[in-house]
């Protein structure tokens, strides 16, 4: 049996993991609390989930904030620039 590594083309690894790290370090935004999820950058826009709509007022409000540090942190892994956030939400971000 193949690894699944050597099935998955690496740059969607790559897209996992920056996602990854983009949810942990909403949690600087978010009380502490894994309520914001990054699910997707498509071009340069990066897509916030959350289960409720309470929880993506909370980040809605920090939106420029944001952008600002996501762009500056993750400087090096993201191939574009990030301008605008989406929000929607999701019914299971645990899948």
């Amino acid at each position: 049996m193949k690894k699944l590594s050597s099935q998955i083309d690496i740059s969607i690894l790559e897209k996992a993991k920056i996602l990854e790290m983009i949810t942990d370090y909403l949690l600087k935004y978010t009380n502490s609390t894994k309520t914001c999820y990054a699910c997707n950058i498509i071009d340069d826009v990066l897509i916030l989930g959350a289960i409720n709509s309470s929880n993506l007022n909370l980040a809605r409000n920090y939106q420029r904030e944001i952008l600002k540090d996501i762009n500056a942190k993750f400087y090096g892994s993201l191939s574009k620039k990030l301008t605008k956030i989406k929000f929607k939400i999701i019914s299971n971000p645990i899948i």
